[in-house]
């Protein structure tokens, strides 16, 4: 099921790279690279092999690896449809390797700038942009709302804020490695 999934993803991905060459241009630079998304919580990893053409997906590769990103599902969708976010602002992300690759594949992926609606519109005619209306509508709603319920919740259960757990989740990052290098230095004076 999840080499299913994988094969998916990488068609949709592909496809996406076809519509725009200098995305896939780009790819060169991580050609023969190897890409692993251990997905936290759901047991699952996929391995990436960008060349010229695209991107092959596969299900539980075990073989070595430039770089493996260990990231929750969420967090990885977060990452990757959220303009601001990058790899350096993102909690619950660990990466091991050479993060630079990974640093170029997450710029290649968001740069992927498709116009679905003219896509659909080849397939659907008028019906594509009238359902592009609809989606960017709903879209707008839901966000408006998620936002007045976060801040609300925020607020009525006297919550920290997203910044605020940002900024303490860093310093709790600060003082581990502080203790490690004094762990380090006291190993090394006794």
């Amino acid at each position: 099921m999840n080499q299913i999934f994988a094969t998916t993803v990488a068609s949709l991905l592909n496809k996406a790279l076809q519509l725009n060459p200098t995305s896939l241009a780009a790819l060169n630079e991580i050609t023969d690279k190897i890409i692993r998304i251990n997905l936290i919580g759901t047991g699952s990893n996929f391995s990436l092999f960008p060349d010229d053409k695209g991107i092959f997906i596969l299900n539980d590769y075990q073989g070595e690896t430039n770089v493996t990103i260990e990231i929750a599902p969420f967090t990885l969708s977060h990452l990757i449809l959220n303009s601001t976010a990058d790899l350096d602002n993102t909690t619950e992300i660990n990466i091991s390797g050479d993060k630079e690759i990974a640093v170029k594949l997450l710029i290649i992926i968001k740069r992927l700038n498709i116009d679905w609606e003219k896509q659909l519109s080849q397939k659907l005619g008028s019906t594509a942009y009238v359902l592009g209306d609809t989606v960017r509508s709903s879209q707008s709603y839901i966000n408006k709302h998620i936002n007045n319920l976060e801040t609300n919740l925020i607020h009525q259960l006297d919550l920290p804020t997203r910044v605020e757990m940002q900024n303490f989740t860093s310093a709790i990052e600060i003082l581990r490695n502080d203790l490690e290098r004094l762990e380090q230095k006291t190993q090394e004076l006794i």
